[in-house]
C-alpha cells in the first residue's frame, strides 16, 4: 500500500482541491519541489504554474495555481494561492 497524505489547494474564495495523494510537485521560485508522505515540516513560496500530484489510485492530477505559499506539516500539504483551478489536460 502506498503512503498517502492530504493535499489541499485553497484560494480566498474556495477550496480548489482536497484529496489524499502519494506525491506532489510544487512550482517554486527556485524550481520544482517534490513532496512525499511524512516529508519534513516546510514552508515555501509557490510560483504561478502547474502543481502536479499523484492521486491515491495512481492517476495524475494537475492544478493551475497563482502565486502563494505552501505549508507541509503533520503529513499534510496545504497550498494557499491567489487563484487556482483544476486542469482538464
Amino acid at each position: 500500500m502506498k503512503s498517502v497524505f492530504r493535499l489541499s489547494v485553497v484560494t480566498a474564495e474556495e477550496t480548489v482541491f482536497d484529496e489524499q495523494v502519494s506525491y506532489v510537485n510544487l512550482p517554486t521560485p527556485f524550481g520544482s519541489v517534490g513532496i512525499l508522505a511524512r516529508h519534513a515540516p516546510m514552508l515555501c513560496a509557490v510560483e504561478k504554474g502547474v502543481l502536479r500530484c499523484t492521486l491515491e489510485n495512481g492517476e495524475t492530477a494537475r492544478v493551475l495555481v497563482g502565486g502563494g505559499v505552501a505549508s507541509v506539516a503533520d503529513n499534510e500539504c496545504t497550498v494557499l494561492v491567489a487563484n487556482g483551478k483544476i486542469s482538464e489536460e
